[in-house]
């Protein structure tokens, strides 16, 4: 009749051919959860993916930083446009004689109010086409400068 084991230590040569060999899975699970939580923590995804209008070509851009969301223009060769809705010609632009284009400036007034107060400033992006003149553009920063939009994102595709 064999004698009982001690914990960690064998009574005889003899037994220990007759034992296998059992891993401390405590210590392989801890070993992988680091694994895990290194991995997770080194993947870096940005949640807030910023995809152009289809009908834009944008300029390029050198620099290595994100766009962060925010409020979102774009400025096709014929429209202004936000959220999918025109809410200007650019060839009616051209023909007004003040700088304020009346429908952006009630949209952006519209979407988060009379912001005159210093402490809430509101970002806005503007996908502008490459193609554009550049008074186009200037009216369509004057009219969100108006409505409390005092900075400005102007998205770019990233040089290779």
């Amino acid at each position: 009749m064999p004698r009982p084991l001690r914990q960690g230590r064998y009574s005889s040569a003899a037994e220990v051919e007759h034992t296998t060999f059992r891993p401390q899975l405590t210590s392989l699970i801890d070993v992988m959860t680091f694994l895990l939580v290194f991995l997770i923590k080194s993947f870096s995804v940005q949640g807030d993916v910023i995809t152009p209008s289809a009908n834009l070509e944008l300029p390029i851009s050198s620099s290595s930083r994100p766009p962060r969301p925010a409020t979102s223009i774009e400025i096709t060769k014929d429209n202004v446009m936000a959220e999918g809705r025109i809410l200007s010609k650019l060839s009616d632009m051209d023909k007004a004689d003040s700088m304020l284009i009346p429908n952006v400036y009630k949209w952006l007034v519209g979407l988060h109010g009379n912001t005159f107060d210093t402490m809430q400033q509101h970002e806005v992006l503007i996908q502008a086409d490459r193609e554009i003149e550049y008074s186009g553009l200037k009216r369509v920063m004057y009219s969100c400068n108006k409505a409390g939009f005092v900075d400005f994102t102007i998205l770019a595709t990233q040089k290779e």
